[in-house]
């Protein structure tokens, strides 16, 4: 028997902005039961960044040592929390998701929920067996088996480079998907990606990401444009989605950086 999850119920309210961070050593799964928030928005390390407005049943997938932030305004909700331990994936690798919307976890968290206070034997039964059902489906659907390891993956031809830092410096908003670069190189996403880390030694999302700070902190040096509009030209989705990601690729905030490089 895989080693069992961890599940808890956790309820928040909160009228302003808020933040969520999670890196932990395990896998974690977020669950939203009920409740309401104005939009939440999220940024992976390694993986996609996005903005939805949560529903039941919206799950968020943070694999194990990922990176990931989330933000949310006007938040009155309930969710469940699973943290699955690495050593019952240590042939596979949960793949990073917000905003799906998965009825089956949402139906079995209820369940769950429901047969937390059980204690006669049929209950606890029960209880056991959904949280051991709940693990298969999150790791059958949310997992890939981890590849085999090949020989260091190639590099990119420097002309296959410059058309992809070209297609890269002609979106300075970020909308050069992987996919759209890969396409750009004639490969495959996925073999295109590990072409990319070798080459530049970061991944494509890291890369683009890093171009839209840098643009950002340009404008901030060298424009009077609102740190709101300069958000906005870069391709963040919302002022404190800006805000977040800045800080933590520069150790401090849009308006703090301006003032310390304004020279006055």
């Amino acid at each position: 028997m895989m080693p069992s999850l961890d599940v808890t119920f956790v309820r928040q309210r909160f009228s302003k902005s808020t933040v969520w961070h999670s890196a932990g050593t395990n896998h974690e799964v977020l669950v939203w039961r009920r409740g309401t928030a104005r939009s939440k928005e999220y940024e992976f390390e390694q993986g996609p960044t996005g903005r939805f407005t949560p529903a039941p049943g919206h799950v968020w997938v943070v694999p194990a040592g990922v990176r990931s932030a989330a933000t949310a305004c006007d938040v009155s909700c309930d969710f469940a929390r699973i943290v699955i331990p690495t050593s019952s994936t240590t042939r596979l690798e949960l793949q990073a998701s917000a905003g799906k919307q998965d009825r089956l976890v949402h139906h079995m968290i209820e369940r769950i929920a429901s047969t937390a206070a059980r204690t006669d034997p049929a209950g606890r039964l029960l209880h056991d067996t959904l949280i051991e059902a709940l693990h298969l489906h999150i790791v059958d659907v949310y997992g890939r088996r981890r590849p085999a390891q090949h020989r260091a993956a190639r590099v990119l031809r420097p002309e296959v480079q410059q058309r992809v830092l070209e297609r890269v410096h002609d979106d300075p908003d970020g909308s050069a998907s992987l996919q759209a670069l890969a396409d750009v190189a004639e490969m495959h996403a996925d073999e295109f990606g590990r072409a990319f880390q070798a080459t530049f030694h970061t991944t494509p999302h890291q890369f683009v990401l890093a171009q839209r700070i840098g643009r950002a902190r340009h404008l901030l040096r060298t424009t009077t444009l609102s740190v709101a509009e300069i958000g906005r030209v870069t391709g963040f989705s919302s002022a404190s989605h800006f805000a977040t990601s800045f800080r933590r690729h520069t150790g401090t905030t849009p308006s703090r950086y301006r003032t310390d490089t304004s020279g006055g």
